[in-house]
């Protein structure tokens, strides 16, 4: 038994829609829920007699999630110990993740009782399993312990964190406090320091490569000065010396997770045209997502998922476009939830026609 599954942890207490308050009775039963669930585990333990050191990943849940009034299946996998740190308080969970060559990259923040500057990498295949992992330490990142907030690929091979085709994968991380730093780690340099940026001088919370604009892109939280609601905008920044570029547009409030989708997959999930050779899916904190183009034109959004309870807290968010599939990654979860996206073929099956549509030159 490589790892306990945690059962999806339910929060009466975050004042949404989807999540209300009157709930005592419905926390009592799933403490009790909880409790059974422990003890059955321990039980299973004792018989086993000893953990296996393998990693394996475990399924948690699954059922299916609203996006723009259609249905996707939907796997829930606990992540919680990956990083294998042999630490009874660690607990993984995917704070930063990216997508690369048929592997997955997950990062969790610099907390010591996380990952251990661990980088997680997983091979989901065609269905998204993430079964078995590998983890590789990384060294000091901008300000010592080295725990990425967001994660990207620098696919241009030039620039910051630029790599050739015969060099092992760089990734580029953001430093997780506040300092708006980036650092590169090379992945065939197990445990080596990362070569870092200068501050940038805003709050991030991901970032990701935009390779048809040669630059990347970072989630920044921006503080009303008057203590009114934070917001949250989209930066660019220069690939070669990281400085923030002049142009930005508003997105979604409380985003959290960034990465870039071709514009057919765009167009794929969203029934519109999209005029740019790539765009942006943004995740929200509490299940919000949205689609918007590198122009800063919204496509589509949404505030929720729709009632799939074992999503807790949104982190990032990561996507395979060969196998139709997106990664959600839960960081108070401890989770990756792995969305089918269904091909156009099967969309048509299902009555869901609208969604291939025309496409327009793009500029």
């Amino acid at each position: 038994f490589a790892r306990v599954a945690h059962a999806p942890r339910y929060s009466c207490n975050r004042g949404l829609p989807k999540r209300p308050r009157l709930c005592d009775r419905a926390e009592t039963l799933i403490r009790e829920r909880d409790s059974k669930m422990k003890n059955a585990i321990a039980a299973l333990v004792i018989v086993a007699g000893a953990a296996s050191a393998a990693l394996a990943g475990t399924v948690t849940g699954s059922g299916s999630l609203d996006l723009y009034g259609r249905s996707y299946s939907v796997t829930t996998w606990n992540i919680v110990n990956d990083a294998q740190t042999n630490r009874a308080d660690s607990e993984f969970g995917a704070e930063g993740m990216t997508f690369h060559n048929g592997v997955l990259y997950v990062s969790h923040d610099h907390n010591a009782n996380r990952s251990a500057s661990r980088l997680v990498r997983y091979t989901p295949g065609a269905t998204g399993n993430l079964t078995t992992s590998t983890f590789i330490p990384m060294g000091a990142g901008p300000n010592g312990t080295w725990g990425p907030e967001g994660i990207t690929v620098n696919t241009s091979g030039s620039g910051f964190g630029g790599f050739g085709p015969s060099d092992s994968v760089r990734i580029v991380g953001l430093d997780s406090r506040g300092a708006g730093a980036f650092g590169v780690f090379n992945t065939g340099a197990p445990g080596s320091a990362q070569s870092p940026s200068a501050p940038s001088g805003v709050a991030l919370d991901d970032v990701a490569f935009v390779g048809s604009l040669d630059k990347f892109a970072g989630v920044e939280e921006v503080a009303d000065p008057l203590g009114g609601p934070d917001t949250s905008r989209l930066r660019y920044f220069n690939k070669s010396t990281m400085g923030i570029e002049s142009f930005s547009f508003e997105i979604l409030p409380g985003a959290k997770g960034l990465t870039v989708i071709s514009a057919a997959f765009a167009e794929l999930l969203t029934g519109t045209t999209v005029d740019t050779d790539q765009a942006f899916i943004v995740v929200t904190e509490f299940d919000g997502f949205a689609i918007y183009d590198t122009n800063g034109n919204l496509r589509r959004s949404a505030l929720t998922f729709g009632d799939y309870a074992a999503i807790e807290e949104l982190e990032s968010v990561a996507v395979d476009e060969a196998n139709n599939l997106i990664f959600l990654g839960d960081e108070a979860g401890n989770a990756i939830h792995v969305v089918s996206v269904p091909t156009p073929g099967a969309i048509g099956v299902l009555g869901l026609a609208g969604v291939v549509v025309a496409r327009r030159r793009r500029r």
